[in-house]
This record gives C-alpha cells, sequence and structure tokens, in this order.
C-alpha cells in the first residue's frame, strides 16, 4: 500500500511540473530559441566554406534574386495588402493581439522589394493576368520563412564584417538589429502624446511647421491615424460582406435554392478579403479629408512629406538598405499608388516619422533654438513628474546651480567655499539618508548612428550616456568629498547624513536596445564601471513610475539595476523587460560568498552550498515581459478607466508590507532606505520577519522586561550596503525616554562592533501590540566614550558566525542587566 502511495504521489508530482511547464511556456522565447537555432545553423554552413564571407553574400545576393523572381508578376499593391494580412497580428476589437515575431519588419522589406521590383519594370511583370485565385496568398505564405532566412543571412554578413577588437563592436550590433526588427518602443499613444507636446506645445516651433511646411504635428498625426483607420474599415467590411454572401448561399443551399451565381458571389467575397483588389486595399485623399476634416491641400502635402520614394534605388539598394538599419520607410512609411491612392503598410512607424521628419526639418529653420530649448525643458518637466509620483515626500530641487572644483589647486583645498566653477544639475532629490541624483538628456540618435556607423555612435551616445553620467557623478562625488554642496542662491547645503546616492540618466529618445545593455556601455568606454546610472528613456520611466506602488520597490530597483553585477548577468531587448522581471524575480545576483566574507568578517565561511550557487549562476537573456503590461495598457487606454479590470502588473506581494506602509505613512526618519531593506529580503525571509514581533509579543520575558532580536543584514560585498534590523518589545509601564535611548545606545554600540554604516530598531508595545516606533541609526564615524565602554558588554561578533534562527531571539544587555545571557523562547510553534 506504501509504495502504491508512493507511486501515485510521484505521478501527481509530474503532472503539476508539466502543469507548471504549460502554464509558464514562453512565445517570445520559443520565437528567440528558434531564430537563434536558423542562425547557427547557417554559421556552421558557410563556416565550412574556402571563403566564408564569399559565401554568404552569394547565398544573400541569390536569396534576393530567387524572392523578386517570384514576387514580379504580382501588383505590388494588392501583394502589400496580402502580407498585411498574412503577418501582422489581429485580435477582436478591446482585445490585445501577442506576437513574438517581427511581423512588421517583414511587412516593411516585402513592400519595399516589391515597390522597387515594380518600379524597374514600371508595372506589375509578365504573367500578371494569369494570376489565380489564392496565388498571391499561397505565395506571401512562403515569403515569411524566406524573409527570415534573408534576415538571418544579412545578420551573419554584418556579423563577419564587424572588427571583433572595436569596443563600439556590440552597441552597434545592437543598435542595427534593433532599427532592422523592432518597432514601438514606447506605446504608439504615449509617443504621440509626445510628439505633440514637442512639435505643437511652443507657439514659435508651431508657427514655424504651419509656414514653412504648411502643416503641423496634429495633422501629420491625423492624416496618418487616419489612413491606417480608413484601411482598417475597408477590411472589416470585406469581413462583413463575405460572411453575408456566404451565409446567404449556405441558406439558399439548404433551401434547395442555389444557384451557379449565389455561390460564385460568395466565392469572389471569400477572395476579396484575403487577395482584395488594388483600390479595396488603398484609401482615397478625398476620404481622408472627410475623417479627418483637414484640407485637402493640407492632406496631400502630408502625403507627399511621407510617402516613400525608391525612385533612385535600386533593388540591391533598398535591400541593403533596409538590412543596414537604414530602412527607407522609417520617416516615409507611406506608399502612394500611381492613382494617387495611398497605404500605410502598419501604424508602428507613424510616431517615428513624424518626429524624426519635422526635427530634420527645424534643424535648418530659425525657429530650432526655441524648439531645442523646449524639448529640454519638456523633458525636465516630465521627469521630475514620474519622480514625484515615485518618490512622494521628497525634497526636490530641479534645474539648480552649484559649485565644483575649477582646477586640482581648488579640489586638494576641500573647501567648497573656495570653488569658483558654477555648474548646473538637473534634478536632486533628498529624502532622509538617500540622494538620487538624476540628469535629462534631450538629444536624439542620429540616422548614421542608426545605421550603424562607429564614428556617429561613439559620438551620439557620448552625448547622451557618457555625458549625463559624468555630469550625475560630478554631484555624487561633490557629497561624497564634501560632504554636501555649495549651491547658488542656497549657499552650503549640508549633506553629511547622506548614506545612499543613486544616479540615473534620462533620455527622452528612445534608444531600449542600447540603454538596457549596461554591460556594453561598460565594455565601450561610455560609461565606467564605478559610475554605473540608471539609463532610461523618458516613456519606460513614466511607465514604471505608474507601476511602482510602493517608493521602496523603486528603490530597490535602483540598487539592484545599478549594481555591476547585475549588469553582467541579466540582459533584455529593453528596460521594461528588466523591470518587470525584478518584479517577478528579484532581478537579484547572488554575491561571491568569498568576498562577503571579507566585507562582514564576522560571518560564517561559505558553505558549499553557496559556493555552489555562486558559481553556477549564468548570463540570462531575459525575453519580451510585457504581455500582461500590453494588456493593462491598451485596457485603460482604451476605456480611459483605471478600476483594474485588467490588473496591472505588480511586484511579488510582500508578507512584511503592513509595515513598510506604516513606516512610510508615520514618516519614520529614514523610512524610504529601510523599507527598501526589508523588501531586499526573499519572500520567505520577509515572513520570518512578518512573524518576530509576534513572536517576540506572545512570549514576554518573565523578568518583565522588553524582549528583542537582533539580525544584520550582509547580502553584499560592499560594507557600505550593510544593515542591522532590531526588534524590540516594550512591557507595560516602561519609561519611554529611557527605553528609546537604551535601544539607540545599543544600536549604534551594535554598528560600530560589526562594522555596519546604517541600523534601525522596530519598538512595539506589549500592551498593544502596536508599534510605538522605529529608531533609525545612519551615524559614522568614532563613538563617544560611554558608548566605546559599552563596546565590551556586546556579545562578540563570533557569535553571529552561524545564521540566526527564526526562535533565536538575543536581548540587548541594557535591559537584563546580565551582558552574557541571552532570552530563549522555549515555546512550541
Amino acid at each position: 500500500m506504501a509504495s502504491r502511495t508512493k507511486r501515485r504521489e510521484t505521478r501527481r508530482k509530474r503532472r503539476r511540473r508539466a502543469d507548471q511547464a504549460t502554464s509558464a511556456f514562453d512565445l517570445h522565447a520559443e520565437a528567440l530559441v528558434g531564430s537563434l537555432a536558423a542562425m547557427q545553423r547557417l554559421i556552421v554552413e558557410f563556416a565550412a566554406a574556402e571563403d566564408p564571407s564569399a559565401a554568404i553574400d552569394a547565398a544573400f545576393n541569390e536569396a534576393v534574386a530567387e524572392f523578386v523572381e517570384g514576387l514580379r508578376r504580382f501588383d505590388a499593391i494588392r501583394l502589400i495588402e496580402v502580407a498585411r494580412l498574412a503577418f501582422l497580428p489581429m485580435a477582436p476589437e478591446g482585445e490585445t493581439p501577442v506576437t513574438a515575431e517581427a511581423s512588421a519588419a517583414l511587412v516593411e522589406l516585402l513592400a519595399l522589394i516589391a515597390l522597387a521590383a515594380q518600379q524597374e519594370t514600371s508595372g506589375p511583370g509578365p504573367g500578371a493576368d494569369l494570376i489565380q485565385d489564392q496565388e498571391m496568398s499561397g505565395f506571401v505564405s512562403n515569403a515569411k520563412d524566406e524573409l527570415e532566412a534573408l534576415l538571418h543571412l544579412a545578420q551573419i554578413r554584418t556579423f563577419i564584417a564587424a572588427d571583433p577588437q572595436d569596443k563600439f563592436t556590440m552597441v552597434s550590433l545592437r543598435i542595427r538589429a534593433s532599427e532592422v526588427l523592432m518597432r514601438n518602443p514606447s506605446y504608439p499613444a504615449m509617443a504621440e502624446e509626445t510628439n505633440l507636446a514637442l512639435l505643437d506645445g511652443e507657439p514659435t516651433v508651431h508657427a514655424a511647421l504651419k509656414d514653412e511646411l504648411g502643416f503641423d504635428a496634429s495633422e501629420a498625426h491625423a492624416v496618418l491615424n487616419a489612413c491606417d483607420h480608413l484601411q482598417q474599415t475597408s477590411m472589416n467590411d470585406r469581413i462583413d460582406a463575405m460572411r453575408s454572401t456566404t451565409l446567404n448561399a449556405m441558406c439558399a443551399t439548404r433551401a434547395g435554392e442555389a444557384g451557379k451565381d449565389l455561390v460564385q458571389l460568395a466565392r469572389s467575397a471569400f477572395f476579396s478579403m484575403f487577395e482584395p483588389d488594388a483600390r479595396a486595399a488603398t484609401v482615397a485623399i478625398e476620404d481622408i479629408v472627410t475623417h479627418t476634416g483637414v484640407a485637402e491641400d493640407v492632406v496631400t502635402t502630408i502625403v507627399e512629406r511621407f510617402r516613400v520614394d525608391l525612385r533612385t534605388l535600386s533593388i540591391t539598394e533598398v535591400v541593403d538598405a533596409f538590412t543596414t538599419g537604414r530602412n527607407p520607410m522609417r520617416t516615409r512609411p507611406l506608399i502612394a499608388s500611381d492613382t494617387g491612392r495611398v497605404m500605410l503598410p502598419h501604424p508602428a512607424l507613424n510616431t517615428v516619422a513624424i518626429r524624426e521628419s519635422l526635427e530634420e526639418h527645424l534643424k535648418k529653420s530659425p525657429a530650432w533654438s526655441k524648439y531645442a530649448k523646449h524639448r529640454g525643458d519638456l523633458l525636465e518637466s516630465r521627469t521630475r513628474s514620474a519622480l514625484g509620483r515615485l518618490l512622494p515626500g521628497a525634497h526636490f530641487r530641479d534645474g539648480f546651480e552649484y559649485y565644483v572644483p575649477a582646477s586640482d589647486a581648488e579640489r586638494v583645498t576641500n573647501d567648497p567655499a573656495r570653488y569658483t566653477k558654477r555648474v548646473e544639475g538637473d534634478h536632486l532629490v533628498i529624502i532622509d539618508d538617500v540622494a538620487i541624483v538624476v540628469e535629462d538628456k534631450a538629444v536624439a540618435l542620429s540616422a548614421l548612428a542608426r545605421g550603424g556607423k562607429t564614428a556617429r555612435i561613439r559620438t551620439d551616445l557620448t552625448g547622451i550616456i557618457t555625458k549625463a553620467a559624468d555630469q550625475a557623478s560630478r554631484i555624487r562625488d561633490g557629497i561624497e568629498r564634501d560632504r554636501g554642496l555649495r549651491i547658488e542662491s542656497e549657499g552650503w547645503v549640508d549633506l553629511s547624513h547622506i548614506r545612499e546616492i543613486h544616479t540615473i540618466a534620462v533620455s527622452l529618445d528612445d534608444i531600449s536596445a542600447v540603454l538596457s545593455a549596461t554591460a556594453e556601455l561598460v565594455r565601450a568606454d561610455l560609461l565606467a564601471l564605478d559610475n554605473i546610472p540608471w539609463t532610461v528613456s523618458l516613456h519606460d520611466f513614466e511607465l514604471i513610475s505608474e507601476l511602482v506602488d510602493h517608493p521602496a520597490e523603486f528603490l530597490l530597483y535602483l540598487r539592484r539595476r545599478r549594481h555591476p553585477d547585475v549588469t553582467v548577468m541579466f540582459s533584455a531587448p529593453d528596460e521594461l523587460d528588466l523591470f518587470l522581471h525584478f518584479f517577478e524575480e528579484g532581478l537579484w545576483v547572488e554575491p561571491d560568498p568569498a568576498q562577503v566574507r571579507v566585507a562582514f568578517p564576522f560571518m560564517h565561511a561559505p558553505t558549499t552550498a553557496e559556493l555552489r550557487r555562486f558559481r553556477a549562476q549564468q548570463p540570462a537573456l531575459l525575453t519580451s515581459r510585457t504581455d500582461q503590461l500590453d494588456s493593462w495598457y491598451y485596457a485603460r487606454n482604451r476605456t480611459g478607466d483605471d478600476s483594474g479590470s485588467v490588473p496591472k502588473p505588480t511586484m511579488v506581494a510582500s508578507p512584511i508590507r503592513p509595515l513598510l506602509d506604516e513606516l512610510q505613512s508615520q514618516k519614520i526618519t529614514g523610512w524610504l532606505s529601510i523599507t527598501a531593506t526589508l523588501l531586499s529580503a526573499s519572500t520567505q525571509t520577509q515572513r520570518q520577519f512578518a512573524r518576530y514581533p509576534s513572536d517576540l509579543l506572545d512570549n514576554p520575558s518573565p523578568n518583565g522586561l522588553g524582549r528583542s532580536l537582533t539580525v544584520p543584514i550582509t547580502a553584499s560585498v560592499d560594507p557600505a550596503e550593510g544593515w542591522i534590523l532590531v526588534w524590540a518589545t516594550s512591557p507595560p509601564g516602561a519609561d519611554s525616554v529611557s527605553t528609546e535611548k537604551g535601544l539607540r545606545d545599543y544600536l549604534r554600540a551594535k554598528k560600530y562592533q560589526l562594522g555596519i554604516p546604517r541600523g534601525v530598531v522596530f519598538l512595539y508595545d506589549e500592551a498593544t501590540r502596536d508599534l510605538i516606533d522605529a529608531y533609525y541609526d545612519g551615524h559614522i564615524g568614532p563613538l563617544d566614550t560611554a558608548l566605546t565602554a559599552s563596546l565590551s558588554t556586546l556579545r562578540p561578533p563570533s557569535d553571529l558566525k552561524k545564521r540566526l534562527h527564526p526562535n533565536a531571539f538575543r536581548q540587548p544587555k541594557w535591559m537584563n542587566g546580565n551582558l552574557r545571557r541571552s532570552g530563549k523562547r522555549n515555546a512550541k510553534r
């Protein structure tokens, strides 16, 4: 019986594991693995060639030629519409499609090749009149694999041509790959809102666009969005017509009245849905005018500005431009037919095209200086708003000026009063012992950089990332060196209490593939290993500010995200994937146990299990984590309802969330750094933290004194990141003044003894079981005479060599007068 029971239990465990594996199926990981496998097969195949580079070039050119030969006889407009229906994800109204494929890129590449081929022959090739129903659909069905293979060949060709000795190679490859494959690094609605605020929000700039181009950003968005909307309406009308005629034919057949004409009509409606004629696939100018209310001449001007023009490019040049990051459709996403009707292969490029096209014009306009200032002001304002959501109650300095040494001679004086160089800072945020320095960069990555030009990449990223990091670190260094800043109009600002400084660089440009690749930025010397700010785009920063439910989550993310080991261990397509992985699994990297032992000598020697976990870690490439975020965002945007009908992503529930909220609501000194430290523990450890007050309160000391438990937090190789947490109780009738003094003295002495800079005592009332107060201590430096004398009465650090068991409680010596005794709970759980 026991054996049979054991077998049943084994089968149940297997089924649970299988169910978990199924529920954890990652569509994006499957797509990535499939793509990497295809790339590997090609690499193995070409590695055996006498000249791999020549062999890849030949294969690439042959693949292009074969693809072109297959599509020449089709009308380009019709073929693009068939590809749109086949490649682009669709979902019922109110739902968000989920796909892991680069669908938009495949549609663009097919469209460019088809248009260039038709341009060469001045129309569809020979045999166009003999095309059968579903022939285009059959071609498009096979075209997907052919286009993906072509892109794989292009990627391998790029890898081979890259210089492995150039530090910028990986950054260049990431930029180029994102240009080829990625669309919509920001949600379109967010990007459009920013476009309108940038380009139409400053009166001088808006007037210049109207006067010099004949339209503004709002009208450009209206026209491009209308084109997409009208195409979707036409497609839905074809679907309705197909349903109606098919239903009529079925009803007539059942009644015995079906005729050849009715069946042919249903058949025609079916094929018109999937393979419509060019007129049904396009939109008339007058229909856009009617839909938008924009004047016809303005619509025509906008269409001319944004229609793709391949007249000077051959098929080979078009394909080469697309596969190297110089997509002809990036700023010209519209396609115009010979009849003057237009189509939009997809709307993903609309916001990018409008902003980049109009900014390119403004660079040659007298309004450019106004625009550049407005762009910077808008970024600073939006960044400040996001910071306000993330860090309520903080003290903010925005757009301030301060003084730094102008020379080595001034620097060695260490006297801020003598500094003569006045510089600017964008944001300095102070909450108790935490300082957050934020620098904003509104400049954009140029077209040359997006196309992989190394020299331009270096110039652009230095202006966007390196400069911001240097400016932020200048404030950080001033606080650490001088223990404060001399700020214009304020004078000397004492910041000697700051124990934790984080730097952030916010970019207006959405270059997620670069901003999230911190390790590559360090390797390329764009960032220094000892100066790693969190580099993030404005839109991602704003979204994160809406996702964070407690400020502790944000501070913990900064601690983890800026950690040098995290930058090496995790890489992802964009910042939101890293952030959502943090929500799910903590973005945690096991520290080297041997180095932890060096940082905290009182710790036990590393165990075999700890060493094994550390050595077993492998760098991880995170796939997309944004499916739930997409659903929440689009649901909220669609209905304007933020009631939670579609839940937003949240961090794994914390067992100590009530304590985090209470510390914040009571504005306990150090509440932000304390709550982030509590939240940094594993869920299991947090459960223990949550039980400590009850365990102490349920087992009061028989001698009428309070109980306590001391826990050091040593999950880092940096002693400055250590904490001491103390849970303590106050018995009825205890003197509050002496209790507080005793606890504060004990905490400070214990910190000094263990070499830990920060700590906190959580004091609970044994009568009411409520949290009375929390006493933070960030004192560093020597102790006063009385506390120095008390060090000899503390338990030796060697007592902490073994991990504290949840049932083991140590009493502060000042409570019981016996410095060698410890209170221990005997009651069973």
